[in-house]
């Protein structure tokens, strides 16, 4: 089998194409067979042509068909799906005839309708459709791209027939009319001509977008300008001229890209080019970045889209190649499939790290670091709480990715640290620690305390990534500098939220986020022994964190608990499992002085290690006064949820 086959179709389409293939191949080891029905394929395609140049009506009816019952009949015999086809029927039905009728009326009378009762008669269908397609190639009189045109409108419901065209085009056709292929013209006027898409109106603001989107960080402006180009398809013309191009000639197909002109087609076109090959990506990359490739677009521009294209394609194939490792899918009819599937996707998963490698060196000669590395750390990590595959495998991706760019660019690693994210900054501090350099640690700390500044950071409010490495990120950093208590209190007191009292404004509680992530952050930093000079230092400052927490929490005008409960919550942690020296002092810190009640059984039953048996006895006094007010009060809000998960946690912390 085509190992071709693999890439190009999932598990569940190969599934039922191969044993389709397989039909195919056998029909065409018939000499005899195939010679009846040249005349036939030879009548059809002087039909179409008449139809297409003359305009005219083919009246399917006079069109005589092969006799080739029999033939089909004796050659067949032994084939399963000839067996069951032949079992099924009552009377006796003419394959042949059912087959050519079908084949006529949906070439000329667009007559879809499915009334096919057995896959062997898709098959035969199948079989000419493919010998169609080869006489087609083959007749000089096809070789105008206006006939094509009309062909592919003739045969638009023939699918393995487009298919089968494709990759026999003849490579002669498009290099003698080379200006034919590539000379097209979008105009914004026009631009509706080009596509396909189901949000027509988006288009009506997008070359004003164009025009307003700034090209400062050009990664950014190839997000904006190509967004939505996923429901977005090239029309059938030009689809069929990638799709042709691509196979011929690259430098051709460059050229009709670069005519598309619209970043949102130049995307569209990955998705609508039939089998567009994870090489024909790294092939056009080499071809982009040679010196003697002109292209009218911008350069860089065109470099984006092609790699973004690439990791949502890998991404893809390697999630269809996944399908192979479920083997309660597996059974005798597909247990070759599977096992051929298996081969190919090793194959693909050795492959697939060498084209990053690839990819990388040959944006370095075009791209400066700080832009490759734009596009590689703009892609986020999904939560996978449930380990669903695809997120793993999507997670994977990118880890394979930032991987290779730190074995593959070291050397080009970026010092300019203002186009910034969580990402990034956690990448850096793998570099760090890897390499044990110091020399960036300030810069660092201050990009990433820009960006938790800046309207960019957003945190949901949980540990998954990139946010859990973020924040260890934050405390390892700061141990790496010179005075790691100092820089920690002036990030604290940067962060601090000012608590002034009612106002009649809306809350912001951007400001609050942004504190709890950095107190959060300090919080991790007693994971590195590093920072304190001896065991009274570690405690002071640990003392100090919390009082500051809680007095924050206590000083805010309205509940903000929430927010204070992440880095108390990580306080507790640090207490019961690596400083537990303090653990003691912790717990009766926040029994006597962390005010909401279902936060504070949310920190304290958050792990496995139970709290003392003193700190359970104020923890009783305390629920004795408190527990069946805060019942009755969300009771009272419909939150009966949350009084069982009270109790929950009561129960959780044995008291």
């Amino acid at each position: 089998m085509n190992k071709e086959l693999f890439y190009k179709y999932d598990f569940y389409v190969l599934e039922q194409k191969f044993p389709e293939l397989n039909f195919i191949e056998l029909l065409e080891t018939n000499i005899s067979l195939n010679k009846s029905v040249e005349p036939f394929i030879r009548n059809v395609t002087d039909l179409l042509y008449t139809s297409i140049k003359q305009s005219k009506n083919i009246e399917v009816a006079g069109i005589i068909l092969p006799n080739i019952e029999e033939d089909l009949k004796r050659f067949l015999e032994n084939e399963p799906h000839y067996i069951s086809y032949k079992s099924y029927l009552e009377s006796e039905q003419n394959l042949s005839e059912f087959v050519f009728n079908k084949f006529l009326r949906r070439i000329f009378k667009k007559d879809g309708y499915n009334d096919e009762s057995h896959v062997i008669q898709n098959y035969v269908h199948s079989w000419l459709e493919k010998k169609l397609a080869l006489n087609i190639v083959q007749d000089l009189r096809f070789s105008s791209l206006d006939v094509l045109k009309s062909l592919l409108e003739k045969t638009e419901i023939l699918h393995s027939f487009y298919v089968d065209l494709v990759e026999n085009f003849p490579k002669k056709w498009v290099l003698n009319k080379r200006k034919e292929w590539v000379d097209i013209n979008v105009s914004p006027e026009h631009i509706l001509d080009s596509i396909r898409m189901y949000r027509r109106e988006y288009l009506d603001s997008y070359t004003n977008l164009l025009q307003t989107q700034s090209k400062d960080n050009l990664w950014e402006y190839v997000q904006e300008t190509t967004r939505n180009s996923e429901y977005t398809m090239l029309n059938h013309e030009y689809s069929f001229i990638s799709s042709v191009l691509i196979r011929t000639d690259i430098s051709l197909w460059i050229e009709f890209w670069d005519n598309l002109k619209f970043p949102i087609i130049q995307d569209c076109v990955f998705n609508s080019s039939f089998n567009f090959k994870p090489q024909l990506y790294l092939q056009l990359l080499s071809n982009l970045i040679d010196d003697r490739t002109v292209v009218k677009s911008e350069l860089k521009v065109l470099l984006f889209i092609v790699v973004q294209n690439y990791f949502e394609a890998s991404n893809k194939l390697t999630e269809q190649f996944s399908n192979y490792e479920n083997s309660e899918i597996k059974n005798e009819r597909n247990e070759l499939i599977f096992q051929l599937g298996i081969e190919q996707q090793k194959e693909w998963l050795e492959e697939k790290k060498r084209n990053y490698e690839n990819i990388i060196q040959s944006l370095t000669k075009k791209l400066t670091s700080s832009e490759i590395e734009d596009w590689i750390f703009s892609y986020r990590p999904r939560i996978n709480h449930q380990q669903f595959k695809p997120n793993e495998i999507y997670n994977s991706e990118i880890k394979l990715l930032t991987e290779t760019y730190k074995e593959k660019a070291i050397e080009f690693l970026s010092s300019d640290l203002h186009s910034f994210n969580l990402q990034k900054f956690n990448f850096y501090i793998e570099v760090i620690r890897d390499k044990e350099d110091k020399k960036f640690t300030s810069a660092l700390l201050e990009a990433i305390t820009g960006h938790i500044s800046s309207d960019k950071f957003f945190w949901d409010r949980t540990y998954t990534e990139p946010y859990w490495s973020a924040l260890k990120g934050i405390g390892f950093i700061i141990s790496q500098l010179d005075n790691p208590i100092q820089t920690a209190k002036e990030l604290i007191n940067k962060f601090k939220t000012i608590h002034q009292g009612w106002k009649p404004s809306k809350v912001d509680f951007s400001s609050l986020v942004k504190e709890s992530f950095i107190c959060s952050g300090i919080a991790l930093l007693f994971e590195n022994e590093s920072a304190f000079k001896d065991k009274n230092e570690k405690q002071l400052f640990f003392k100090e964190l919390v009082n500051h927490i809680l007095t924050q929490d206590r000083f805010s005008h309205i509940d903000n608990s929430e927010y204070y409960q992440m880095p108390l919550h990580l306080l507790f942690l640090v207490a019961n499992q690596i400083f537990t020296d303090v653990k003691e002092y912790y717990e009766q810190e926040v029994i006597d002085n962390f005010d909401n009640l279902y936060s504070l059984l949310t920190i304290l039953s958050s792990d496995k290690n139970p709290i003392s048996e003193k700190s359970k006895s104020l923890l009783k006094t305390r629920l004795d006064r408190e527990l069946l007010l805060e019942k009755g009060q969300y009771g009272n809000r419909n939150q009966k949820d949350k009084v069982q998960e009270l109790e929950k946690m009561i129960e959780t912390l044995k008291l």
